[in-house]
This record gives structure tokens, sequence and C-alpha cells, in this order.
């Protein structure tokens, strides 16, 4: 066996720990002075917005004004730090026209962002790599934080309820702790974190926040969906999962913001492989069940198109950056060829029976359709939209994708143990790689091609830079976990369905899933071994994404990510750069968090904010309801203005949110209400486990945010035991 040696093996994944590289420079680092500005004086000419759509808004709006801001200069920059709000909607509060925008809660949702330009001409900063945090400075409780009002500069607080901001020195040492890692020293809020999605055996999914801190759970949420997920995908905004499901259920979209459904748009029967098209505009179902494929439009969610493509199972390919997609029907002759803006049939190219998979190469300009049962791999021209060849292997071949580069296909073969590498180019067999067991799906990073083997606990690497060599490169296998992953039950859908492994965003190394041992496993190349292990929590984790939430270039010099804020109180903002290498302090205040008004602790201190007095949560079930364990319950409620007002009934399902906390501490389920007309609405859940749980409604667009309404009790008992079901009245 072969060992792995490459640069850089001792980096690891952001989100576990950051580059030790980095400290060597630590003498370099300085923190400058920084000063707080009302939003009002922000000198700048222009005023960056959220991370920018794929899909532009019809009419452009004004960017969303910041709840404060905090500028600094050092070397020849000068950096501003805002918190905007994710939406509009969330800053003006109602207060009508000129009304100051409200302060950032603890707890909320918020996007971070850094302005970086030249101090003497003031033109952006472009191509930075920075790194950030935000630490709550000692003595910071939300008394202090209370007194900041929409921008209002930090020295109106109190004077003495909270430490000095820290000198160039103590800058410098907070930024270093950061980067090393540490346990005994965690920010509150890291900007350079990443959330892994797991799409579960169950009707679920999980995003779960690989960082390590202490007195923090790992599991961020848990998405129950209506059916059993077949197959997802992230769209490149980060901001929506779209999740195939089965038993009718079509199509969850699913909001990665706020961990839960944004809508189920009905699409065809047995709806399998989701893609989304390059220009992330619209999104492609596969509809097994009817021999269709549903267009969607990616922002309205709006079927636009019902596509005729045969029958069985279906796959999609993109060609041109998206300007055609190229559709298989396992049960039909032919692959369709669909014009990708036009949605209109641009004709069809007769292959055979049997395609199961399908992939495509803009470099090569060809088209590769893998046939199981006559195990030959079909190669398309795409210029011509003809067969250009024909490549026998064996039969029995499963998932096929090309690498980054679009030079060699990959044609898995679980049934021979086998994979074959083809030259794109000329659509000869380059290698053919033995001793697999049952190899179901492949994932690519800048140097290996990583092989999951279902018939084994191992991931097999191949170095790609010897692909293009006469000799066939070794595998490299890892052992990854305990039970071969066809030790768990059989996903539903077709095996190639399924994403087990999904590359760390720093591109040098991979998660696994492994769903007969129920765990996530971190690989970073070099290593002849996973480096760690990260539960999923008692669910098997059948596929894996990555959502990056680190800091991004949104616009010419604008850094931005969406961070969830801690507790209430005064904040520094730790920044450091990579051109110059410097380290620099801002701050930021975060108002408490709105307390229930019935709880008791409305009064208290770090409870900011009056009761909320125009909206009310009716629950239509009974108080200390009793539900069973596994088995899924509709929970009826109505919104209405004030205690016995009338129903809201202007008020939409998607300005509810609903939470269901396992108490004290523990499960969270956050789901999107159906409206049922009347001021009423129903979430569908199905608790976990026994135990006491909360049931919590909010209405953020209404100035109502979780923890503002009064929560009922639940009660979970273990199956069988005679518990109420349903929960409606």
């Amino acid at each position: 066996m072969r060992r792995i040696s490459m640069d850089g093996a001792s980096m690891g994944a952001r989100g576990l720990w950051l580059s030790l590289a980095w400290l060597s420079a630590s003498a370099a680092l300085g923190c400058g002075r920084r000063e707080a500005l009302p939003a009002s004086q922000d000198p700048g000419a222009e005023r960056p917005a959220q991370p920018a759509q794929l899909a532009p808004p019809a009419q452009p709006e004004e960017p969303a004004a910041p709840l404060q801001e905090s500028r600094v200069e050092r070397d020849g920059l000068s950096i501003a730090f805002a918190l905007r709000p994710l939406d509009r909607g969330q800053q003006g509060g109602g207060a009508g026209p000129g009304a100051a925008p409200a302060a950032a809660v603890a707890g909320s949702d918020v996007v971070a962002e850094f302005t970086i330009t030249d101090a003497s001409t003031g033109a952006p900063v472009r191509g930075l790599t920075p790194l950030g945090w935000m630490s709550r400075r000692a003595g910071a409780d939300g008394a202090a934080a209370a007194s900041f009002s929409g921008g209002a500069p930090a020295a109106s607080l109190a004077s003495g309820a909270v430490d000095a901001a820290p000198d160039e020195a103590a800058c410098r040492g907070k930024i270093k702790s950061f980067m090393a890692g540490l346990l005994s020293v965690r920010p509150e809020v890291d900007m350079n974190a990443y959330l892994l999605w797991t799409l579960n055996q169950d009707n679920s999914l999980s995003a779960i926040n690989p960082q390590v801190a202490l007195a923090r759970t790992q599991l961020r949420s848990v998405v129950s969906l209506a059916g059993r997920g077949v197959s997802f995908v992230m769209h490149p905004d980060r901001e929506s999962l779209y999740v195939t499901l089965r038993g009718g259920q079509g199509l969850a979209v699913v909001d990665t913001r706020r961990g839960l459904v944004r809508t189920n748009v009905p699409v065809g029967q047995d709806p399998s492989r989701v893609v989304v098209a390059p220009d992330g505009r619209t999104v492609w179902v596969g509809n097994d069940g009817d021999g269709t494929v549903s267009v969607i439009d990616a922002r309205s969610t709006d079927v636009l198109r019902t596509l005729p493509v045969g029958p069985g199972h279906h796959e999609i390919a993109f060609t041109g950056g998206g300007r055609a997609a190229w559709i298989t029907s396992q049960q039909g002759e032919s692959v369709a060829v669909v014009d990708g803006e036009t949605l209109e049939p641009l004709g069809e190219i007769a292959v055979g029976e049997g395609v199961v998979s399908i992939a495509a190469s803009d470099e090569a300009g060809v088209v590769h359709a893998a046939n199981a049962a006559r195990g030959e791999v079909v190669i398309l021209d795409v210029a011509r939209r003809a067969v250009a060849g024909r490549v026998a292997l064996k039969p029995g071949l499963g998932a096929l994708q090309f690498d980054p580069r679009g030079r060699f296909s990959f044609a898995l073969n679980p049934s021979a143990n086998e994979v074959a590498v083809l030259d794109g180019a000329t659509g000869a067999v380059a290698h053919t790689l033995t001793g697999l067991a049952a190899p179901d799906a492949v994932t690519f990073t800048g140097a290996f091609a990583y092989i999951r083997n279902r018939g084994a606990a191992r991931v097999s690497l191949v170095d790609r830079s010897a692909l293009g060599g006469p000799a066939t490169p070794p595998l490299v296998d890892i052992a990854v976990g305990q039970g071969p992953p066809l030790a768990a039950a059989a996903p539903p859908g077709p095996a190639a369905l399924a994403t087990p492994i999904a590359p760390l965003p720093e591109g040098n190394g991979a998660l696994v899933a492994s769903p007969a041992d129920k765990a996530l496993y971190v690989y970073v190349e070099g290593m002849m071994a996973p480096i760690g292990t990260l539960p999923s929590y008692g669910r098997e984790p059948r596929s894996i994404l990555v959502e990056d939430r680190s800091l991004k270039e949104v616009r010419p010099g604008v850094y931005a990510t969406t961070v969830r804020l801690g507790e209430g109180g005064l904040y520094d903002v730790e920044l450091l750069l990579d051109r110059p290498r410097t380290g620099v302090c801002l701050e930021a205040t975060v108002a408490p968090a709105r307390c229930a008004p019935d709880d008791g602790e409305a009064d208290a201190s770090g409870c900011g904010g009056d009761p909320v007095k125009d909206i009310a949560i009716a629950p239509l079930f009974e108080p200390d309801l009793r539900l069973a364990a596994g088995e899924p319950a509709t929970l009826r409620f109505r919104a209405t203005a004030g205690e016995g007002g009338p129903p809201l009934d202007a008020l939409d399902a998607e300005d509810i949110e609903v939470m269901v906390v396992r108490f004290p501490a523990g499960y969270r389920f956050r789901g999107a209400p159906r409206a049922e007309g009347d001021g009423t609405f129903s979430v569908a859940f199905t608790p976990p486990a026994p135990g006491q749980y909360r049931f919590l409604a909010a209405v953020p667009g209404r100035g109502a945010p979780v923890g503002a309404l009064p929560f009922v009790p639940l009660r979970v008992s273990a199956r069988g035991a005679g518990a109420q079901r349903g929960g409606a009245r």
C-alpha cells in the first residue's frame, strides 16, 4: 500500500481547527484603534448589501440599513464592520419611516459584513481571504447591552459595565488563541465555520456544526420532512436545500438559514434525482413514476415546465454552462436533450434501454451514458448531438462521473468490484481499478478521487495526477468506521443517488458518512486514518453536503457571511487578513433576547423589550398532550390578534416559525406550518423519543421572535403506551 504524501498535510478542516501556519506570523499582527459609528455617520458612498442571489430580483432594492457599524484604519486599509438583517423586514419592525433600525438581538441570525477599502483612495480591496470571530467581552452583561439602540456608539454603555477594549497585544493574543483551536478559548461567533447537512434514513435532515466547543451541542437542528428523502442538492447561494420525497410528497424546499421546510412543491410521481442548473435559476427533478422531469423556478418555486422524457429512472447532466440538459430514461431507448433557457426539446438520441447514469464534460465536448444491462458506456458528441462511440465494459455499471477538469470519467461497477477510468478526449479505457468492494460513489478533491466501497468499511483514494500516465495508479485504502455501508438498511431509490462523501471546504480532505456506524468521519489527505468522528445523533446518514459559512467576497471589497449571535452584551470583533498580514479588533453590541411575557421573567435583567401584545397563539390541542415516540402527530393552532382577538387571516404560513424542543435540553425540531384557513395552522411532528417537550411558535416579522410567545408543554410516551395520537381537535 502506498503512503500518501503531499504538502500541507497538517492543515485541517475549517471549523475543526485553523492552520497553525498562520501562527508563525503572529509577530506581524496588530490591532488598530476602533471607532464605533452611528449608521447615519458612515462616510462611504455606497452601502454593500447582503450576499447577492444568482437570480437577480426584478426590482433592485436599497441595501438593508446596518443594525450598527464599527470602523478602524490600519496599514493603509479602512475596515468597517456591520451587522445587517437577513432581510429588509427584520430591521424596521413596523416602526414607520425614519425609525432607527432595531438592534442586533441575541440568538438571531444576521449578516456579518466587513467592508475593506484603501484608506487613501477608497478603492475596494479585493481577493482577500479573511478570518473573523466575535468574542463577548468580560463583564458585558445583558443589562449593559440593553442600553444600546440602533447604532449608538458603544461608549454610551454604562461606564464600568464592561472590561476595557483589548490593546494591540491582547487583540493579537485573542486571534492566536482562536486559531490554535483551544477548547478553553472559543469565540461566541465563528465566521470561518461550515455546517454539515445529512440526509438520513428516517424522514429527516440533520444540520451538524463540526466545531468542537464546550457546553455547545454539535447538532444545530433537525428538519422533519413530510416523507422519506431520496436525494438532495444545495443551491449555489447556500440558502436552500432541495429534497425529493417518497409517498407523493413532492419536492421539499428547505431554508438553510432557519433550518425548516419553506414549502413542498408538487411534482410528478416518485421524484428521485434533483439537480440545480449551473446558473442557479432552475431546479430539475426526475419523476421516475410517470416518465417526466419537472423544471422549477429556484426563486419562486413555481413549476415552469413538465417534460415527458420516457419511463424509468432519470439522470440529468448539463453542457454549455447549462445551455442544454441531457436526460436519461432507464426504461426508454433515448437520451432527451432540452434547451436550458427555453425548456424546449432539442431532440432525442437513441442509445438503447438500460442507461442508469450520465455525466458531461465541456472540456472534452462529450457526454458519457452508462448502460448497466449491456455493460457499456455510450459516448455522445455534444456539438452533433449524436452517438460518437460505445465502450464495452462489464454488465452491472452504476454511478458515472467526470473529474472536475473533465479529462477522465469514472464508471463504477459494484457488481464487478471495479472502476473503469475513461479518457474523455479519446473515449478509450485509460485504467481499470480493481480490488474494490462494490464501489458505488465517487467524489473528487484537487488531488484525489475518493471511491466509496459499499461492501467494506473503507474508502479508496486514487492519485489524480497519475491518471495521465501509462501505469494504473495504485489504490490507497483508508479504513472508515466499523461496519460496511451495506450493513445498514437499503436506502430508497437507486443506489447511485447516494452522495456519502463530501470534500472539505479547503479541498484537502473529505467527510464520509457511515450509515452502519451512525457517524461521520473526517479525513485529511496525508493521513492513513480519519482524524476524527462526528456523531449523527442516532440517525443513519445516507448522503452528506457541506454548507460553507465562511466569509466570502460578495461584492468588491465586501466580505460577508450569515452568523447566529450569542448572548446579549458588548463584543470584540477580531479580523485576520492575509494581505497584508494584519490583525485588527473592532466591536459590536448585541441586545438581549426578548423573554416570554408570562414566564415570570419578563422584567428580569437580560430580558429586553416589552411583551408582545398584538399576537397570540392559541393551541388547538389539549395542554400536556401525550404523544407517542416515533409516531407522527399533527399539531394545530390558531394565530389571533391578541388574547381573545379575531383570527389573523392576513398572516401567511411562511410568516410563522414553529419549534419543538425537548426540555430541559437536547433535541430541537423546527418546522414550517401549513395554513388551513380562518387563522388556523398545522405542523407535522414526529417525536424521536419519550420525554417532555415544549411547543413554541414565533412570528418574527410581527416582532415576535422565538421565545416571545408562551410555550405549550407536550409529553411523549414510549410507543404502545396508550398515548394520544395526532394532537388535533
